[in-house]
């Protein structure tokens, strides 16, 4: 693969985000991307974890390996029916289909579209930092990855950004700076969101229309989007963020490098707003085998001007703004709709419906059933 460089000033990433797929691969997923890949064509594509629907019952019927490799294999498909370089994070359900992050990693270097960087001394997969060049052949701005990992084995909650990919970023940070004579924006890309995303929210009381309660540090507070989020996005279920603030972001706020931070995780949210000098947020879920906000499924585009880094623009394109609203698989897009995104999310119907509980109470069943594990 070529070195990644910006095209006639241009230089335009897609976030791509909890695909969460099995092996029988929507084609309603299939088609967003397809759509979205060929209408942009973006000079890179980055899966920012949960590609694969880990917990997914049929994903352990058979052959778990195979049921992997179909699912990867679509993704590079659709990468290579496009011509679009890749590369992947790992979120927290990749590896639930029993196939770790090593193995998945060597079924997406099969591709020759794919960007094969991981530091693989570190504790994760899918950690890098891949340098853009400018029309001087010299480095203008770096994307790194970062492996928010999965589940913090002393709380039962998320683990986040761990404090030796934090020395990596910090370490890749100054090395750049030694030897470009100067900070270099900084594009960070992750699964699971930093504590902070909070400060981009008010908080309310939990009467108020459309308030949702907040997870770990904050789950005893109920919040909307506040005023510091921009205008467009969406916010349906509580950030699920570690259970620990690990420093993170104070980290990547030390020195003005970080121009943007965006993740995935939370599937049925997406906005962004920015926060001490560094724009971060949400990117929707782009699966149709998962609970996501209906043809509101996404991606995320990242337009960088070589004169004005700092100055990129984002957007999110949606299945509708793409196909429309017409699914090959109605059915399932409106049970992946409309049921809780978790057990706590449908007791909190259940306590705001009163009479109706009820029929909350068949929703909770369901989710048990089909989300054993975690709500995202």
């Amino acid at each position: 693969m070529d070195s990644l460089s910006f095209h006639n000033g241009i230089f335009k990433i897609m976030q791509i985000t909890d695909v969460q797929e099995i092996a029988d691969f929507s084609p309603d997923t299939e088609a967003l991307l397809l759509t979205a890949l060929s209408k942009e064509k973006p000079d890179l594509a980055v899966l920012t974890g949960d590609q694969i629907k880990g917990y997914g019952v049929t994903m352990h019927a058979g052959n778990p390996r195979a049921n992997a490799e179909k699912v990867i294999g679509k993704i590079i498909s659709c990468m290579e029916k496009t011509q679009t370089p890749f590369t992947v994070l790992f979120g927290n359900h990749d590896v639930f289909c029993g196939i770790d992050k090593k193995q998945q990693w060597e079924m997406y270097r099969r591709s020759p579209l794919f960007i094969d960087q991981t530091e693989t001394e570190l504790d994760g997969y899918g950690i890098f930092d891949l340098p853009v060049l400018g029309k001087d052949g010299k480095p203008a701005f770096v994307i790194y990855g970062l492996d928010s990992g999965g589940y913090d084995k002393q709380s039962g909650g998320y683990r986040g950004v761990t404090e030796d990919q934090i020395a990596f970023y910090r370490k890749k940070r100054d090395e750049w700076e030694k030897k470009e004579g100067r900070l270099l924006p900084a594009l960070v890309f992750q699964h699971i969101p930093v504590p902070e995303v909070y400060e981009l929210m008010e908080e309310v009381p939990k009467t108020v229309k459309g308030a949702l309660r907040g997870a770990a540090e904050f789950a005893d507070k109920y919040f909307v989007l506040g005023n510091k989020a921009e205008p467009g996005g969406f916010m349906h279920e509580n950030a699920a963020i570690p259970a620990k603030n690990s420093g993170e972001f104070d980290a990547l706020c030390e020195k003005g490098d970080v121009v943007g931070l965006f993740f995935g995780h939370d599937h049925i949210n997406s906005f962004c707003g920015t926060l001490r000098g560094v724009r971060m947020g949400y990117t929707q879920s782009c699966g149709f085998n998962v609970y996501g906000p209906g043809v509101q499924r996404g991606v995320r585009v990242f337009t960088f001007h070589e004169e004005n880094i700092r100055g990129y623009e984002t957007m999110t394109l949606t299945y509708r703004d793409l196909i429309g609203n017409e699914l090959k698989r109605p059915a399932k897009n409106f049970l992946y709709t409309y049921a809780p995104s978790s057990v706590g999310a449908a007791l909190d119907q259940a306590k705001k419906a009163g009479k109706a509980a009820l029929l909350t109470g068949a929703a909770i069943g369901a989710v048990v059933l089909w989300n054993k594990k975690s709500k995202h």
